[in-house]
């Protein structure tokens, strides 16, 4: 309420009486809604205005907005105020999310297992870069086996759709978008939602989907300036601007990041993580053109320099290479919204994205070229989607698009380009207070993979107001794509190597040859030729609130994929990092329970509990292992056959994980303590033997777990005070390259029109 009274002289008061509804922040509350005795209600306006002269004259009046309490006046209270203040709902439950069907909807009318990272929740992590929120969350693991990626129930980062504002982030190493290309400095909220969205987004989300929300500026002005700073001489300063007028709004953000890197494994050359810096700027522009028309438009961009030494062997004897990697990224998303009446609604979105690598390694004594790899991916997409409030119990969401790639690097013979037109149909229909069902199916037409069509099906009974169960089913596709065929990748920030897969052999020797191979894990030609994927996903759980102050979320799933397309390494370098390729499995499982407790035993302490169970199997081996067919070397060198309690599933997948969180605030100096501790069991780290299977202890990465401390202050006049320590115990592990150790931090964030 405080930041609302700063802000009120921004505020205005609106002409002939207009009122302007916010929450309880002073943020715009668009779509509230307005109700004056029983006639037609009034949406507001983007920036939470209401136009007095829309309204009829009567005795009350109602406002409401979804996950805020509604307000209740007369008429001559409601003439009287100037600024309406909603107060938001408390709980995960009154969370608005997009992503599950590209339509607003609370996480309670959810037929789907939608988990929503807000902004405080965020803040209390002490995080930078979006990784290292989501390492805290139950059911996900950051996994370091070519960058930073996110692996959801047991599937990698290929199958994770990766949306900021809404738009999908292209860019993807091996399959992985690197979550730390990504500041939390203007996140407002992150969703995630599990299980296959196949039917609405492509085969890149059939494990599911993280969209990141980003910050919109509250009514009038705001300039907020940041800073962050940590272990390794990292620094992180940040600048926030915003301007909302009635008729439009723009946002900027600019973050600047820069680290000295760490080094695992000292007794080699080189960095485990280089020493990098990077810049990224975003710009959201907003503009009503006319009634029910707006026009929105996303612009942001990001570069990364980092430098590394790497050593070589060559006839000559042992060099040193001084090494350099770029990484540009453009995304430019403009939208146009047209509402002619409460019925219908058609969005128009067009995406235009860049992404470039430049790896470039020099001797030190001579100064002359060693290597030099350029990569350069383009995306564009364009999509009308159109929504059909049918009645009130029901939408009908349809949205036609096509899509173009192409990508050009060296070693390529010639620029490759991909395109694609799909649609995809979907229905929300409540037929009851108790029930909840969306079904929906998407057509994907590829230029050089065929078609394909994913359909699904959602549902979710509420046995009370305390209880409801969810069941979701869907289907879907994915073919090999430029990368996993021919992707030629050297990282110089985090000195790991991704080669595709008709490539791999090829580079696995010029690394031999160059000295970089400390040991061979998987022989190439043992990979095979790639084929296309297939997959059958269901996910079943509930949510359950047995009393106002606990919440208790579970979720069972199994996903069945043929031809998975696997990432593995191949081979370990002297640096401690890793060279990866690609092969298929035929017949895979994944599947598991994911458990979500939160208790509020007041309002100053609240602590939640998560734990997750991971199976997962190669069906075909599984039969192989049956058959007595499998066989492997003891520590006696001889030949054996393996048997089911050797098999171990799938490599770098954790059977178990789990977190827990305390956080209390402390009343007398307004501090507000948070303690985390999280857990990643053992997991299949390489194949040493040779036959391809997790089937012996030494093939095992030991488990971690590590601790985390964050205190934050929010002073009256909006200065926020953050300080910590994450990894408190120092637990470190060359498997866990993205694991630096203990990291001290301390951040101040300055709302400067407030002081």
């Amino acid at each position: 309420m405080m930041i609302l009274f700063l802000l009120y002289p921004f505020l205005g008061h609106g002409e002939n009486g207009d009122k302007i509804i916010v929450d309880d922040k002073g943020m715009p509350l668009p779509q509230a809604v307005v109700q004056v005795d029983n006639y037609p209600p009034i949406v507001a306006g983007p920036s939470g205005e209401v136009q007095m002269t829309k309204l009829n004259t009567g005795d009350s009046v109602i406002v409401f907005a979804l996950g805020h309490e509604s307000k209740h006046y007369s008429w001559e209270e409601w003439l009287n105020a100037e600024v309406i203040v909603l107060k938001e709902k408390e709980g995960e439950l009154n969370e608005v999310v997009v992503s599950a069907t590209r339509t607003d909807r609370t996480v309670e009318d959810l037929p789907m297992p939608v988990t929503v990272i807000g902004n405080k929740a965020i803040q209390e992590t002490g995080a930078v870069r979006l990784s290292e929120v989501l390492s805290e969350q139950t059911g996900l693991q950051i996994v370091s086996n070519h960058g930073t990626g996110l692996q959801m129930q047991g599937l990698d980062t290929d199958y994770i759709l990766v949306l900021l504002d809404g738009e999908p982030l292209i860019g993807r190493t091996a399959g992985t978008f690197d979550l730390n290309r990504i500041s939390v400095s203007n996140i407002e909220k992150i969703e995630i939602l599990k299980g296959p969205a196949s039917a609405i987004y492509g085969s890149e989300a059939m494990a599911g989907v993280v969209n990141i929300i980003t910050k919109s500026g509250g009514h009038g002005k705001k300039i907020d300036l940041g800073l962050r700073q940590r272990s390794l001489n990292t620094w992180n300063p940040y600048l926030e601007f915003g301007i909302r007028k009635s008729n439009w709004n723009i946002d900027i953000l600019y973050d600047y990041y820069k680290t000295d890197g760490y080094d695992l494994s000292p007794e080699v050359t080189g960095n485990t993580q280089n020493p990098y810096q990077s810049h990224s700027g975003q710009v959201k522009l907003g503009t009503k053109l006319g009634e029910g028309l707006s026009f929105n438009l996303f612009l942001r961009g990001y570069t990364e320099k980092a430098t590394g030494v790497l050593e070589v062997v060559e006839n000559s004897g042992t060099e040193l290479l001084d090494a350099t990697d770029q990484r540009d990224e453009i995304n430019i998303n403009p939208t146009l919204r047209y509402k002619p009446n409460n019925n219908w609604l058609f969005t128009l979105r067009n995406m235009s994205s860049v992404f470039s690598t430049s790896s470039v390694s020099k001797y030190q004594k001579e100064g002359t070229v060693f290597d030099i790899q350029d990569f350069q991916q383009f995306y564009q997409r364009t999509e009308l989607q159109t929504d059909y409030q049918l009645d009130k119990k029901q939408l009908i969401s349809l949205g036609l698009g096509f899509s173009g790639e192409s990508v050009e690097a060296t070693r390529y013979d010639e620029k490759n380009h991909f395109k694609a037109t799909y649609f995809y149909l979907q229905h929300q229909w409540d037929p009851t207070d108790k029930v909840n069902i969306v079904t929906g199916a998407r057509g994907d037409f590829h230029s050089v993979y065929g078609s394909r069509l994913s359909p699904k099906l959602s549902g979710q009974y509420r046995f009370s107001d305390k209880f409801s169960w969810q069941l979701s089913i869907g289907s879907g596709f994915k073919a090999p794509d430029f990368r996993q065929l021919l992707l030629n990748f050297n990282n110089a920030s985090a000195g790991y190597y991704v080669f595709g897969a008709k490539l791999a052999k090829d580079g696995l020797g010029d690394l031999v040859a160059k000295g970089l191979v400390a040991q061979r894990l998987i022989l190439p030609e043992n990979l095979g030729e790639l084929q296309a994927e297939h997959s059958w996903a269901i996910n079943t759980g509930f949510r359950w609130k047995p009393v106002e102050s606990l919440l208790i979320k579970g979720n069972l799933y199994r996903n069945a994929l043929q031809n998975m397309i696997e990432t593995a390494p191949i081979a370990q370098l002297v640096s401690g990092q890793n060279a990866f390729s690609y092969f298929n499995i035929s017949r895979v499982v994944t599947q598991g329970l994911d458990l979500d407790f939160t208790y509020k035993y007041n309002d100053n302490l609240s602590i939640s509990t998560g734990y997750a169970f991971l199976d997962t199997r190669d069906l075909d081996v599984m039969d192989q292992i049956e058959g007595g067919e499998m066989y492997k070397k003891d520590a006696n060198n001889q030949t054996v056959r393996v048997s089911k309690a050797d098999y171990g599933g799938l490599f770098n997948r954790s059977k178990h994980s789990g977190n827990l969180k305390v956080n209390y605030l402390e009343n007398r100096t307004g501090i507000n303590w948070a303690l985390r501790l999280i857990y990643r069991g053992q997991f299949g780290f390489s194949d040493l033997n040779g036959n391809l299977i997790l089937d012996d202890v030494a093939e095992y990465a030991p488990g971690w777990y590590t601790l985390n401390l964050t205190s934050t202050k929010t002073f009256n006049n909006g200065i926020f005070l953050e300080a910590g320590v994450n990894n408190l115990l120092d637990k470190t592990s060359i498997t866990q390259p993205n694991m630096p150790g203990r990291l001290l931090f301390v951040g101040i964030k300055i709302p400067l029109l407030n002081l």
